[in-house]
């Protein structure tokens, strides 16, 4: 599975026990949790039934407790995606984690219908709409602020247009997201013109994003959070993130609005 989410955890406190949490897809999940909280000491994670897996945290304070609340909360909305069979030919670690707020279209509907995500982002997009992309700037940054791990990053960052693009959504997004969480965001890094990606297979688009970006200022050791409108393949957030990791970066984390049904094209 490439797009995962985190149906259910159960998070509880037993009379004179430590806080126990047990939750499904524990070699992604498991990650994820502890890495935005390094600090939360807790037993390491025990296998369970079919996938599950508990842990023990220790001496965890009551704003801590609520910090994890939130953010287990936050990733039951999300979908997590991770490489696809195809993308591990290409890529491995580059990208430390990745998201979408939800599919850009309904499961098994027909005709076709749009999720809320997928509408808000074809208004933004499509038509340039103020209010949509004001509400997915919105929500955009909210997902920031509860993932304890991007709110600690070095850079808030769209990916970069080609020269020739006059609008630019995820450049959009950014700078209103940096106004809402009062922080300064952008990364200076540009991409050459190439021919449009969409309807080239994943191993062409590799080569065509091989040497597209230039980075004009330094991210060694830096946290970068990319956002994008659209994870299709996801070629390029990948290709990036690697170009990103040759130059030093620390980790980088991918946040789009909206997640294709199919790895290669938009439906």
């Amino acid at each position: 599975m490439s797009r995962l989410t985190l149906d259910w955890y159960n998070l509880e406190q037993k009379p004179g026990k430590d806080l126990c949490l047990k939750i499904p897809l524990c070699d992604v999940y498991s990650r994820i949790i502890d890495r935005a909280f390094p600090d939360l000491v807790h037993i390491g994670w025990r296998e369970d039934t079919k996938g599950t897996c508990y842990t023990y945290f220790k001496s965890i304070a009551a704003e801590e407790q609520e910090q994890l609340t939130a953010f287990l909360d936050l990733l039951k909305q999300l979908l997590c995606i991770t490489r696809t069979k195809v993308l591990e030919q290409h890529f491995k670690d580059e990208l430390t984690e990745a998201y979408a707020l939800d599919f850009n279209f309904e499961q098994d509907k027909h005709p076709l219908e749009y999720t809320q995500a997928g509408k808000a982002e074809r208004a933004a997009k499509e038509e340039q709409n103020p209010k949509a992309i004001e509400g997915l700037a919105k929500v955009l940054a909210k997902v920031i602020e509860l993932h304890p791990a991007m709110n600690r990053a070095d850079f808030i960052a769209a990916i970069p247009p080609r020269p020739s693009k006059a609008f630019h959504l995820p450049v959009e997004l950014v700078k209103q997201i940096g106004g809402l969480l009062n922080r300064n965001t952008g990364l200076k890094v540009t991409k050459i013109e190439h021919e449009k990606l969409k309807t080239l297979a994943v191993e062409d688009k590799v080569n065509a994003l091989m040497n597209a970006f230039t980075l004009h200022e330094p991210v060694a050791g830096k946290t970068i959070v990319l956002v994008d409108d659209l994870y299709q393949s996801g070629v390029t957030l990948w290709s990036l993130a690697r170009f990103l990791k040759q130059n030093g970066a620390r980790a980088v984390y991918g946040l789009a609005c909206v997640k294709s049904w199919s790895d290669s094209d938009n439906v």
